[in-house]
């Protein structure tokens, strides 16, 4: 097949859904091998709540090579690199940032994304209770890849060896078992079982928002930078390492946080991780290990997106420039305080 006529099949078992998208081979050949790489792939479907209509998959992809930055549009797949997911617009867009594109989606299909992502996005973050739904990407030529066909590799003994190949491979398994299963601890957590006790007055809500807020910001923010970091000439090895410890463990641990919040296996990944630090020779050894722990958190981070309740969102509706001037009129009114009925006055009392 003809490297610029590659196209992608989306396929989403639980709705019946499904349509193709062109790869973007030679305007964004960085990603795309790191996409066709990844094929043929099983993975979870998501929806975003902040940048308007488009739906999100994770992926295990790592990159910080060459990008194809354009205004995102319907019908547009692009990588998300700082959280590790394939994402693709279907309709209104609220988030101005430009985006990793790597595939189109064919024009025809365009009506059965729209409606893939409405569907996602009334499965998974309007209801009380969310569905997991499940997405299979291959080559469009071979449209129905059996289970094992999909890249969860068979699950090996668990290497506890205080070396970063044996850390990277215990956190490879530990991938493994989260990737597309959820986890029993995210059940826990969903049910409000959360055996640190966390969560003041006895409520898990707050424990919810903090593990939003922790994994996103430990996944996106402070291991992909440290990822691109390690790309400096002027960084080497030694200082890599210590500025990882500075942000993961030195003071407060990231690592402890998570399990207190209730993910039980937190702490020991965090533990292994870091003991094998010292055992990297090269640069590119830091991030193989740091890649799949990056890997990882997004997918952790993207259990919690799934249970998260939003949809106690309804009592926080947008605004619209009719009602606040409604409301600033309301405003400008000063009633008269009303009188107190004289029995219900204290003798002597001037109110």
């Amino acid at each position: 097949m003809s490297t610029s006529k590659i196209l992608l099949q989306f396929q989403a078992p639980e709705l019946g859904l499904s349509f193709q998208a062109r790869l973007l081979t030679a305007e964004n050949p960085d990603v795309a091998q790191q996409v066709l790489a990844q094929l043929p792939l099983r993975s979870t479907l998501g929806h975003v709540v902040i940048s308007g209509q488009a739906i999100w998959l994770p992926t295990r992809i790592v990159h910080l090579g060459k990008s194809n930055m354009v205004q995102r549009h319907a019908g547009a797949v692009y990588l998300n690199a700082v959280g590790g997911s394939l994402c693709l617009t279907y309709g209104t867009i609220t988030e101005s940032a430009p985006v990793n594109k790597v595939a189109e989606v064919l024009e025809e299909d365009i009506p059965i994304l729209c409606r893939l992502g409405q569907l996602v996005y009334e499965k998974t973050v309007t209801p009380a209770r969310h569905t997991l739904l499940s997405v299979n990407i291959s080559l469009s030529d071979d449209q129905n890849p059996t289970q094992d066909q999909y890249n969860l590799r068979a699950t090996r003994a668990l290497c506890h060896e205080c070396n970063w190949r044996g850390a990277k491979e215990f956190i490879e398994n530990e991938l493994d078992r989260v990737w597309i299963e959820k986890p029993a601890e995210i059940s826990r957590i969903s049910w409000g079982i959360i055996d640190s006790g966390a969560g003041s007055g006895e409520q898990y809500f707050s424990v919810m928002v903090h593990l939003k807020s922790f994994l996103l910001h430990l996944g996106c923010d402070v291991l992909y930078r440290l990822l691109k970091i390690s790309q400096y000439a002027d960084v080497g090895l030694p200082l890599l390492v210590r500025m990882t410890r500075e942000f993961l463990e030195r003071n407060f641990n990231t690592f402890e946080m998570l399990t207190d919040l209730g993910l039980s296996t937190m702490r020991e990944v965090g533990t292994i991780y870091s003991q094998s630090l010292d055992t990297l020779v090269t640069k590119d050894d830091y991030r193989e290990l740091t890649g799949i722990l990056f890997s990882y958190v997004c997918r952790m981070h993207r259990w919690v997106h799934l249970i998260f309740p939003w949809n106690i969102g309804v009592a926080f509706p947008h605004r619209t420039p009719d009602e606040i001037a409604c409301m600033a009129s309301l405003g400008n009114e000063n009633p008269k305080p009303l009188a107190t009925p004289s029995s219900l006055q204290k003798p002597g009392s001037t109110m």
